[in-house]
């Protein structure tokens, strides 16, 4: 094998199969992403009925401030009055910029208004507007009410009630005018709670217990056991920076198989002891297959590209045990590539054998049938490999970052699609002498992963 300066031993098999690798992933990837976008909307419609019902309360005439406050004190909780700023301004909106006047008094003459008063009522979201006129009729005071449905023409109320008397008469008069229209547009009232007899003594559930019976299988924020298995494709890039020496060589490879598999362990989960239930073990392999290098024209040789990780992790659920979960980890992560190259090709490739100290944290956001996976970690290589031991006060760190989708069934299981990036950055302090010369080194890991998990 002929080693060229500066030219790059990357030319892999698994590079070769790059392009039926890339439309592989696509085909897998189209049928989870679909099942996603369909299953997003029907989510979404399993929302709560709305508790209470908007209903707009709009009075002219003299005193109206005083009239709309009876009126407001005989409407139960269940039914939201819309401000009279707003409703004001809908009437507007729907072309009445006048009062409304007498002419909602008079079934004949409302015609022309009830289309824009039911616009309004539209606009702001109420299913109804109550009206009331204040005139006074042969020396008497009153309030002539009127109840337009937004949906319909139906006048449940139409009635004039007088305004003479006590506060505490007019509020019976008006509550009386408006009451089974007000009990028929109301939302029932919640039923009423049943009293609860403590058991006997010797019955009675320690808190701890009741706890721990209420923990829900398949849930990121009370699982016992999460594994997955899947297939990846793998690259990697090592690059140097500020290179002087001539026998400084390049390294990529794209599409590499990589087969993987991942579990975390909550041993006391099942408990309630805190901190004890929600502290773990998480543990994954990865290695690729089929991989070979060479330089371009050159005979392949064996590569071996391995990941090993292992961590103790704490989870800290939001909304035990179906909401986010966040998880806090430290722990070790081995990863090597070597390249079996002969001669003088065996100085110069970009062997890398990092054992190094990870600390991060991840995430677990679900949204329906979904979750999405993000992950962190900062690396903190103990060992770096053979290229780094070239050159002079190499310092050498790392990051990886992770994100992806699962997309989750009843039964526990998961299709998961994941994709990661690793990053080793480095720094040389070259000095004269120095058979290898370059200002630093950047080493790239990314996958794709495609992954079958179980949770219970």
């Amino acid at each position: 094998m002929n080693a060229v300066p500066r030219r790059a031993a990357n030319r892999s098999r698994a590079t070769r199969a790059a392009a039926w690798a890339f439309t592989l992933s696509t085909r897998l990837a189209a049928p989870i992403l679909g099942f996603v976008w369909a299953s997003a909307p029907a989510s979404a419609a399993a929302a709560e009925p709305a508790a209470k019902k908007v209903l707009a309360v709009h009075v002219e005439g003299q005193d109206a401030d005083v009239v709309r406050g009876d009126i407001e004190a005989a409407l139960p909780d269940r039914i939201v009055v819309a401000t009279t700023k707003e409703f004001s301004a809908a009437l507007k909106k729907a072309g009445q910029a006048k009062p409304l006047g007498a002419g909602m008094t008079n079934a004949k003459q409302r015609d022309r208004l009830v289309p824009r008063v039911q616009q309004a009522a539209s606009i702001i979201g109420a299913g109804a507007v109550l009206v009331g006129i204040v005139q006074k009729v042969r020396g008497e005071k009153r309030v002539h009410l009127v109840w337009v449905n937004a949906e319909d023409d139906a006048t449940p109320v139409d009635e004039a009630v007088s305004l003479k008397g006590s506060e505490e008469e007019r509020r019976k008069a008006i509550a009386t005018a408006i009451g089974s229209a007000v009990e028929a547009y109301a939302p029932a009232p919640p039923p009423e709670p049943k009293e609860n007899t403590p058991p006997p003594p010797s019955e009675a559930k320690p808190k701890e217990e009741e706890e721990s019976s209420a923990r829900v299988r398949h849930q990121a924020g009370s699982s016992i056991v999460s594994a997955e298995v899947g297939f990846e494709l793998g690259g990697r890039v090592f690059t140097y920076s500020d290179g002087i020496s001539g026998n400084l060589r390049r390294y990529d490879v794209y599409g590499a198989p990589v087969g993987a598999v991942q579990v975390e362990v909550f041993p006391a989960a099942m408990t309630t002891i805190p901190v004890l239930r929600d502290l773990g073990i998480s543990a994954g392999y990865a290695r690729a297959f089929g991989l070979a290098s060479a330089t371009e024209g050159g005979d392949p040789v064996d590569t071996v590209y391995q990941r090993i990780t292992a961590a103790l992790k704490y989870r800290i659920p939001i909304s035990r045990p179906m909401g986010p979960v966040i998880g806090v980890l430290g722990g070790v992560r081995w990863q090597q590539f070597q390249i079996d190259a002969p001669g003088d090709l065996g100085a110069q490739v970009a062997n890398v054998d990092y054992l190094a100290i990870r600390a991060g944290v991840d995430g677990w956001i679900p949204v329906g049938p979904v979750a999405v996976l993000l992950g962190f970690e900062w690396l903190e290589p103990l060992t770096t490999g053979a290229v780094y031991e070239r050159f002079s006060g190499a310092k050498v760190h790392g990051i990886t970052a992770a994100a992806g989708l699962a997309v989750r069934f009843e039964s526990g299981l998961q299709i998961r699609l994941t994709g990661h990036y690793d990053r080793f950055f480095s720094d040389f302090d070259p000095v004269l002498g120095d058979a290898y010369v370059a200002g630093g080194a950047l080493d790239q890991f990314f996958g794709v992963r495609l992954g079958l998990a179980y949770m219970d």
